[in-house]
Formats: structure tokens, sequence, C-alpha cells
């Protein structure tokens, strides 16, 4: 992934980023066919659609521990005002 397409999957929601992984699953899939199959020269192909999904876990849970806080926070605050 390029740094252009990091920035805009930190944008996307939970939902989006998961969508998005599926695809690039289903794209490792078809390549790693495309490439036992000789179809593709492109050998490094595979690393980067795996590099590029673990890319997008690591940005999915880094959202998904960044809510877990923000709910920690809000309800914290909600217990102090009580």
């Amino acid at each position: 992934m390029k740094k252009k397409d990091l920035q805009e999957l930190k944008t996307k929601t939970s939902k989006e980023i998961k969508s998005s992984i599926k695809a690039l699953e289903k794209e490792m899939i078809n390549t790693a066919l495309e490439l036992k199959m000789g179809r593709t020269k492109n050998v490094h192909s595979l690393a980067q659609i795996k590099k590029s999904i673990a890319q997008s876990l690591t940005i999915a849970r880094m959202k998904e521990i960044l809510e877990k806080e923000t709910q920690k926070k809000e309800k914290v605050a909600k217990d102090v005002k009580n």
C-alpha cells in the first residue's frame, strides 16, 4: 500500500476496513492461483498483498482499541457527573 492509501484507510469506518480486507483476501487467493499456474510473472505481488492485509488489520485493531477507550472515558465521565 502506498502512503496515500494508508491515510485513506485510517479515515474509513471499521466496517469499510473489514470489507476492504475481505477484498484483499480474495485478491490474494486469485494471485496465488495465478502464480501456481504460471499465468503471472510478478512473483512479489503475493507478498505485497499480504503486507497490505497486515497493515489493514493493524489499522482496524487500532480503531477498535480507540473506540473502547473512548467508551471507557465516556462511562467514567458519566459516573463522575452522577
